[in-house]
Formats: C-alpha cells, sequence, structure tokens
C-alpha cells in the first residue's frame, strides 16, 4: 500500500492509502460527475534540507506550499 495526498473540489485535504499498481484515484463531483485523477510525484524540501518524494492526486494544480501545508496537517 502507497499513501496519496488527494486534492479534490476545493474541500480538506485527505490521505488516501491505495494498493502500489493504483496510478489513479476515482472521485465524484456533487453533480455526479466522475474524475480519474492521476497519482503523482512530488518532490518537497524536507527538515534536514534535502528533498522528500510524495504521492499526490489533485483536480487541479497544487504548489509545493500547498503540499507542504497538507503534510504538516496530515502528521
Amino acid at each position: 500500500m502507497k499513501k496519496v495526498i488527494v486534492f479534490f473540489n476545493a474541500g480538506p485535504v485527505t490521505l488516501d492509502f491505495v494498493p502500489d499498481t493504483v496510478t489513479s484515484i476515482t472521485r465524484e463531483y456533487p453533480s455526479g460527475d466522475q474524475i480519474y485523477l492521476s497519482i503523482m510525484q512530488a518532490r518537497v524540501p524536507s527538515l534536514t534540507g534535502d528533498h522528500e518524494e510524495i504521492l499526490v492526486a489533485a483536480d487541479r494544480e497544487v504548489s509545493s506550499l500547498e503540499i507542504q501545508e497538507a503534510i504538516e496537517k496530515l502528521h
């Protein structure tokens, strides 16, 4: 299983656990439309100065700052 930070529909960020072979996550908008969110790798700076690989799925562009804030919120 792998952990994926999910940003969807301006709602609160969530942490999903999915099988290692999964490459996208399905979500449904209030209108009933489904969307497949591709799981992507993002590199964010860690506290030690190097970079940490994080898995992210989103229905919009997210900044490294948003990802960093999500990591802090979810830990």
